[in-house]
């Protein structure tokens, strides 16, 4: 026997999107990039030298 449903009937489940592809840098980017990881890294190796003087400044003038 046969029965009409006139196009009503379970749907498959969408497949779950794909995941986008990740966005390269432009060379801009990467430049810029650049220019921070090396001021960090300037910054890692002067910032304690700083420190240092500020503090045994402050000592010194503490303890004349």
């Amino acid at each position: 026997m046969f029965l009409d449903l006139n196009g009503y009937y379970r749907r498959l489940p969408d497949p779950p999107p794909q995941n986008p592809g990740r966005r390269s840098l432009t060379a801009r980017e990467q430049k810029v990039m650049l220019w921070v990881i090396c001021v960090n890294l300037v910054l890692l190796f002067v910032a304690p030298i700083g420190g240092a003087t500020v503090i045994h400044a402050a000592f010194s003038a503490l303890f004349r």
